[in-house]
């Protein structure tokens, strides 16, 4: 195979910008895949795969001082009965992600799809994003990867679980209120409530 030239870098797999400062990706990364990161300024790397990132991807961690998360080792269990990941997992990514002390941040997974879907779909859910829209987003990353039971984890998934940290980012802090405006809207709407005049 040819050797690409120092200034070629490559998007990894499954890439995106999830919310401003929060990327995710597939946790198996090129030696031209890694190169990108160095684009994103990253603080922290959350992994959510029992595996451990690559030899390249750890080196490169290490040597630009990124906190690493690897919840996929400290969280994993064997005995799920039918569940995907665990809660724990799960409500502890959230946690991460929602820490704006963390950011900019990079979640990933082996497939860049199941674990890191999962999570995201949790995160949607947390901002109150309609079901459907949830699920097209996962399948849009997943493809053929996609399993039914990370959507039915996602669909019953207890947001009440999730203790908000401090330091919220401010994407986070703006659709909450948004959101609340229109349960407001909605429910004076509904009740008869004369509009209120903003000042």
């Amino acid at each position: 195979m040819k050797e690409l030239p120092d200034y070629f870098v490559q998007v990894p797999e499954a890439f995106a910008l999830v919310e401003e400062g929060v990327y995710r990706c597939s946790g198996v990364l090129t030696a031209e895949q890694i190169k990108y990161l160095d684009t994103l300024g990253l603080k922290t790397v959350l992994i959510l795969s029992v595996e451990g990132p690559s030899r390249a991807f750890s080196q490169y961690i290490k040597a630009k001082g990124i906190k690493r998360a690897h919840l996929g080792m400290t969280r994993w269990q064997s005995n799920l009965g039918w569940k995907p990941v665990s809660e724990e997992l799960i409500k502890e990514g959230l946690e991460c992600i929602l820490k704006r002390d963390c950011h900019p941040l990079l979640v990933v997974c082996s497939s860049g799809v199941r674990e890191t879907g999962t999570l995201v779909g949790c995160l949607r859910k947390l901002q109150h994003w309609n079901f459907n829209s949830i699920v097209y987003e996962y399948r849009s990353f997943a493809g053929g990867k996609g399993k039914y039971t990370h959507e039915l984890f996602i669909e019953l998934f207890d947001t009440d679980l999730v203790t908000l940290p401090a330091t919220l980012p401010k994407w986070f802090v703006e659709g909450q209120s948004m959101w609340a405006q229109e349960q407001q809207q909605r429910f004076d709407e509904l009740h008869g409530a004369k509009p209120r005049i903003e000042s």
